[in-house]
């Protein structure tokens, strides 16, 4: 696929960024604010995420069913996502439709209305959210493995916010927020497909008039930490587990040796951790690792499901395969097989345009500039057994790593011993 990128800074900061291909026959258009539940102070924690979903409520010329009309009369489609670091409203549509998406996403950053009964109505949705989220055991030992890891670092506070704070949501509390951080300094406009850049730049310039004010108000921490082995009683019939440990940031080189690590661990059916733990002993139907990348930090997590009963036998194995991965290295064809799956996940995923601009969006955050596929699959191709072994002892150090807990009374009694690797 011919990828063709640009970029142009409009005068007033805002960054537009296109990857098209003519080869596409739609597009997507994202909106990203560099803010989100990391740069929240405590008394507002979740507002990020409560501006994603309040900018769907209508804006001064849009009601709410027409901002979601304009884009789904034409087959397309709006969704935003709220995270750590940054909050986006993305659309789906064809070539032809590029202005309305430009049109509907720029009044929605411009000109939200932010009514009362609106702000009051989407508080109780969000409460619904948080609950169902607070039932979800599996969400919530990742929540509890962030606090764990990262302490009362700003980055650990959650992404939907608590009861409380939602609840004290007022729109002279919200809009104060919105206007000093949702400015044209911290706006990143990402397209991926069949975009004409000319034209993209063309409609974004004359329709998001967004401020411009930047506020270096800094976040004050999030005093929620945990201790590194933390149990989360419930009255549950699985026991869900996290062990995880603080990894490389973004822009750290040894990220690419974390995210082989992770794959190796618990990236899929032939993983070291799937066969030992799920395919052999029987201890677990869902098992696997995964990594975060932001900023200034990140976070490698393994994840288990299992009987309470096992769950001292299945962090024991898990143990026993990352002190054998640290004192043996690699097995033979284990990496080359391990590059391979990568390789293809990532050109596999990136079919899609939505995925595309995520990373292209992503890569403007925190790198402030375009690396293309080639060059990550590259580099990628070119990690050697010593420095995925290096990053393997220091990664895994049981000093650093925490081990939390979401089940029944005394699940598997697991203490700081079980972290024996």
């Amino acid at each position: 696929m011919s990828l063709t990128y640009k970029k142009n800074i409009l005068d007033n900061g805002v960054r537009v960024i296109s990857e098209s291909s003519r080869d596409a026959r739609s597009l997507a258009l994202g909106f990203y604010v560099d803010v989100g539940s990391s740069l929240e102070p405590e008394s507002l924690s979740g507002v990020s995420h409560f501006i994603e979903h309040i900018l769907f409520k209508g804006t001064r010329k849009r009601s709410a069913y027409n901002i979601a009309n304009a884009l789904e009369s034409v087959g397309g489609g709006l969704d935003a996502f709220a995270g750590r670091e940054a909050t986006a409203f993305v659309s789906r549509c064809l070539p032809e439709h590029l202005h309305r998406s430009v049109d509907v996403l720029s009044d929605m950053l411009c000109n939200p209305a932010m009514k009362h009964e609106a702000i009051e109505l989407e508080k109780r949705v969000i409460f619904e959210e948080i609950r169902s989220f607070d039932d979800t055991p599996e969400e919530v030992v990742h929540e509890h493995l962030a606090r764990s890891v990262w302490g009362s670092r700003s980055i650990a506070s959650p992404i939907l916010g608590t009861m409380e704070s939602v609840g004290s949501f007022r729109r002279d509390t919200v809009m104060p927020y919105f206007k000093s951080h949702y400015v044209s300094s911290k706006t990143i406009v990402a397209a991926t497909g069949k975009v004409d850049h000319k034209k993209l730049v063309d409609y974004v310039s004359r329709k998001l008039k967004i401020r411009e004010k930047k506020n270096n108000i800094q976040p004050d921490g999030y005093p929620g930490s945990l201790p590194r082995v933390y149990h989360d009683t419930r009255k549950v019939s699985q026991c869900y587990i996290c062990l995880g440990v603080e990894a490389p940031c973004y822009t750290d080189k040894n990220r690419f040796a974390a995210v082989i690590l992770s794959l190796l661990l618990g990236g899929g059916m032939t993983s070291r951790l799937f066969q030992e733990v799920r395919e052999k002993l029987g201890l677990a139907y869902s098992v696997y690792c995964m990594c975060e990348f932001y900023r200034e930090t990140g976070l490698f997590t393994i994840f288990l499901g299992v009987d309470p009963k096992k769950a001292k036998q299945a962090v024991g194995q898990v143990a026993k395969e990352l002190k054998r991965l640290k004192r043996r290295g690699l097995r033979k064809g284990e990496l080359k097989s391990i590059k391979q799956q990568l390789k293809g996940s990532m050109v596999l995923g990136l079919e899609s345009t939505s995925a595309r601009m995520n990373r292209l969006a992503r890569q403007e955050l925190y790198l402030d500039s375009y690396v293309p596929v080639e060059k990550t699959l590259k580099k990628l191709m070119s990690m050697r057994e010593g420095a995925i072994e290096a990053e393997a002892k220091r990664l895994f150090d049981p000093a650093k790593f925490s081990l939390v807990t979401v089940g029944p009374s005394g699940s598997g009694r697991l203490t700081k011993a079980a972290l024996d690797f």
